[in-house]
């Protein structure tokens, strides 16, 4: 993970975290922006480690998009260590998108938990 962040930070290009919670579409939206082919199930943390894709805004400005782990709310104590890398490339991030799934019950509730 560190050598992965030092080489991160080399790069002169924005980092952009896509963030929400589980089954959002991130992945979805990670691979129609990159071409990636990257897993995007209905299944709880088909995600497990952040996905980066360089990609090119239509203005022509590279990007580094990261494709992250899904959020739940009230995670249980014993799982949070597992969150800890994807958290940290967000908080690394120069902008996080936040992915959200409107067809939700109670989609303000993600704002939340976020």
């Amino acid at each position: 993970r560190d050598l992965h962040r030092a080489k991160r930070k080399k790069v002169p290009f924005p980092v952009v975290a896509i963030v929400g919670y589980t089954n959002a579409g991130k992945s979805t939206l990670f691979n129609k922006l990159t071409g990636a082919g990257v897993l995007a199930q209905d299944m709880l943390f088909a995600t497990l480690d952040p996905t980066l894709r360089r990609v090119r805004l239509p203005h022509g400005t590279p990007i580094i998009l990261s494709d992250t782990v899904g959020f739940i709310s009230d995670l249980p104590t014993h799982l949070i260590a597992a969150f800890r890398a994807p958290l940290e490339e967000v908080a690394e991030a120069d902008l996080v998108l936040h992915r959200r799934d409107i067809s939700d019950p109670d989609p303000a509730a993600q704002d939340e938990d976020l």
